[in-house]
Protein backbone atom coordinates (compact mmCIF):
# COMPACT_ATOMS: atom_id res chain seq x y z
CA UNK A 1 0.00 0.00 0.00
CA UNK A 2 0.98 3.36 -0.90
CA UNK A 3 1.94 6.04 1.96
CA UNK A 4 -0.01 9.47 1.23
CA UNK A 5 2.06 12.44 1.30
CA UNK A 6 -0.83 14.87 2.89
CA UNK A 7 -3.68 14.18 5.16
CA UNK A 8 -6.91 12.88 2.86
CA UNK A 9 -9.98 14.39 3.04
CA UNK A 10 -12.86 12.29 4.69
CA UNK A 11 -13.49 10.16 8.00
CA UNK A 12 -10.99 7.64 9.78
CA UNK A 13 -12.60 3.88 10.79
CA UNK A 14 -12.94 3.63 14.66
CA UNK A 15 -14.06 0.36 15.87
CA UNK A 16 -16.10 0.89 18.96
CA UNK A 17 -18.74 3.50 19.37
CA UNK A 18 -17.96 7.27 21.09
CA UNK A 19 -18.97 7.87 24.46
CA UNK A 20 -20.97 11.22 24.50
CA UNK A 21 -17.75 12.67 25.76
CA UNK A 22 -15.28 11.66 23.29
CA UNK A 23 -17.51 12.67 19.94
CA UNK A 24 -16.62 16.63 20.49
CA UNK A 25 -12.62 15.47 20.47
CA UNK A 26 -13.24 13.41 17.85
CA UNK A 27 -15.68 14.91 15.50
CA UNK A 28 -15.72 18.39 13.36
CA UNK A 29 -19.82 18.61 14.18
CA UNK A 30 -19.85 22.09 12.27
CA UNK A 31 -17.71 21.04 8.99
CA UNK A 32 -19.65 21.08 5.77
CA UNK A 33 -18.86 17.59 4.73
CA UNK A 34 -19.93 16.00 7.99
CA UNK A 35 -22.82 14.97 6.88
CA UNK A 36 -21.23 13.41 3.47
CA UNK A 37 -18.99 11.49 6.23
CA UNK A 38 -21.49 9.97 8.30
CA UNK A 39 -23.10 8.40 5.55
CA UNK A 40 -19.84 6.96 4.16
CA UNK A 41 -19.48 5.24 7.80
CA UNK A 42 -23.05 4.13 8.10
CA UNK A 43 -22.83 2.79 3.97
CA UNK A 44 -19.76 1.02 5.05
CA UNK A 45 -21.10 -0.09 8.05
CA UNK A 46 -18.60 0.81 10.38
CA UNK A 47 -19.19 1.46 14.08
CA UNK A 48 -17.78 4.68 14.39
CA UNK A 49 -15.38 6.99 13.02
CA UNK A 50 -13.28 10.08 13.69
CA UNK A 51 -12.49 13.35 11.91
CA UNK A 52 -8.83 13.31 13.81
CA UNK A 53 -6.52 12.37 10.61
CA UNK A 54 -9.00 14.65 7.77
CA UNK A 55 -6.38 17.56 6.32
CA UNK A 56 -10.06 19.72 7.26
CA UNK A 57 -9.65 19.20 10.60
CA UNK A 58 -7.30 22.47 12.09
CA UNK A 59 -3.61 21.39 13.29
CA UNK A 60 -2.24 22.15 16.45
CA UNK A 61 -5.76 22.95 18.00
CA UNK A 62 -7.71 19.92 20.14
CA UNK A 63 -11.01 21.43 19.15
CA UNK A 64 -11.81 22.51 15.37
CA UNK A 65 -12.38 26.31 14.68
CA UNK A 66 -16.06 25.98 13.82
CA UNK A 67 -15.69 30.11 11.73
CA UNK A 68 -17.60 29.58 8.86
CA UNK A 69 -18.18 29.06 5.42
CA UNK A 70 -17.23 25.50 5.13
CA UNK A 71 -15.63 24.59 1.75
CA UNK A 72 -17.45 21.69 0.01
CA UNK A 73 -15.66 18.91 -1.52
CA UNK A 74 -16.19 15.98 -3.58
CA UNK A 75 -15.90 12.45 -1.86
CA UNK A 76 -16.46 9.56 -3.94
CA UNK A 77 -19.00 6.55 -1.99
CA UNK A 78 -18.38 3.50 -2.27
CA UNK A 79 -20.55 1.19 -4.52
CA UNK A 80 -22.27 4.23 -6.18
CA UNK A 81 -22.57 4.51 -10.01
Amino acid sequence: MRQRAHRPHGPAFLGRALSFEEVAENRHLGCGLYNICLLVAVRRGWPSFSCLPCSLWPQGRGLPCLAGPATVLPMPIANRQ
